[in-house]
């Protein structure tokens, strides 16, 4: 198992949010061969599985993500060892694939008004692509561990993002109002936010570009 608490090195780095898979060990042509159709049938479950829940079903069925998946819905258990292990592997794919776009160039660098602009443009995109999946791993962490703490080591990560877009800022206040400034602006860029404004408030991508930027400027200026 990965420590989720060591940091990705280097700067493209992308780390192992929940778990590190075993590499594939094969024995000559034929085993290479059974390898591969089963890496790539694998696959295929986990690409199905992430293309229902962005389509808006959050709780498909095997028989639906084997049939997208044009496999037969005895097999996929050939390649999980069950519906837990296949959500935490979909969750850990999302999120991976996902890692580039919450990076915030020049971190800490120009205008308030320009990173208050470069984080909020970078969860949104983030948001917009992890959204679905994201409240998929909410509602399975309380049952998968590993999901459970994927989730704070990320939100570990954009805290320590805010902290460091906004450290003029908060370098200059005391250190507990700087602490609350921070996790507030986390939380409010956070899943759970998105969310409310999504779908309860009904909100567009823009309007709630919009609601953040002022209630930034409001916590930070």
């Amino acid at each position: 198992m990965t420590n989720l608490l060591q940091p990705p090195t280097g700067e493209d780095a992308v780390p192992n949010f929940l778990s590190e898979d075993a590499p594939v060990t094969t024995s000559g042509d034929k085993a290479d061969g059974r390898s591969l159709r089963r890496q790539r049938n694998r696959d295929a479950v986990i690409r199905s599985l992430i293309e229902l829940i962005r389509e808006g079903d959050l709780t498909p069925t095997v028989g639906q993500i084997a049939d997208r998946a044009e496999l037969s819905h005895r097999s996929v258990f050939r390649y999980f060892d069950d519906l837990n292990d296949l959500a935490r592997t979909a969750i850990e794919t999302e999120f991976r694939e996902a890692w580039p776009l919450s990076r915030v160039e020049d971190v800490g660098m120009g205008s308030l008004d320009e990173r208050i602009d470069r984080i909020v443009e970078a969860q949104l995109r983030t948001l917009e692509r992890t959204h679905l999946l994201g409240l998929v791993a909410r509602a399975r962490a309380p049952e998968i561990d590993e999901v459970e703490r994927g989730l704070k080591y990320i939100f570990d990560l954009h805290l320590d993002q805010v902290r460091e877009q906004f450290a003029p800022e908060l370098n200059v206040m005391g250190d507990d109002k700087a602490t609350a400034i921070a996790s507030a602006v986390a939380v409010m860029t956070w899943l759970d936010s998105y969310d409310l404004l999504r779908r309860t408030a009904g909100s567009t991508d823009a309007e709630i570009a919009a609601m953040w930027r002022t209630a930034l400027q409001s916590l930070l200026s």
